[in-house]
């Protein structure tokens, strides 16, 4: 039944939430719209971006992959995290997502939970390092090369005892 949400069309991620959607509503036997979502809809918003940033990352800077878990992790959720932000703001999404980020997103906390100490002031900094030499120009692979070094220079490594397990 799986592989029924699965295919290959242009853009096929898109296309295959469109056929679970399809799906749901046969299975609960009615149909829902957009009016139907409330925060929902905006949480859509905000998780398609997220989830797409790494994408785009991957794409843009592969060699991440390469590299230890912990440090592939810093890069990748740092990045996503910074790049969203500009893109919210240039794209003039942030209304689309005001509820929800307001009330659930705080990037400055959210490496907290990959198992990172990062101060706000040291993710302030990295976002402004964006700001200031790679947004005018999208370079995510030379961002991320700045943010290998950070990870570097900051000694950044998980908590002692960080498990993915402990965050269920």
């Amino acid at each position: 039944m799986k592989d029924a949400f699965i295919n290959e069309k242009e853009f096929a991620p898109l296309d295959d939430l469109y056929l679970l959607l399809k799906a749901m509503q046969g299975t609960l036997k009615m149909e829902i719209d957009g009016a139907d979502y409330i925060v929902g809809r905006e949480q859509l918003y905000y998780v398609f971006m997220h989830e797409t940033m790494h994408a785009f990352i991957g794409k843009a800077a592969p060699w991440i992959y390469k590299l230890n878990e912990d440090e592939t992790d810093f890069i990748d959720e740092s990045a996503a995290r910074i790049l969203i932000d500009d893109l919210l703001g240039q794209l003039g999404l942030f209304d689309k997502v005001r509820l929800y980020y307001e009330n659930h997103v705080n990037h400055r906390k959210e490496l907290n939970y990959y198992g990172y100490d990062l101060s706000p002031e040291h993710y302030d900094e990295m976002e402004k390092r964006y700001r200031d030499a790679f947004a005018a120009t999208k370079d995510i692979d030379s961002f991320c090369r700045y943010l290998s070094g950070r990870y570097h220079e900051l000694g950044m490594k998980r908590r002692d005892g960080f498990s993915y397990k402990m965050n269920e």
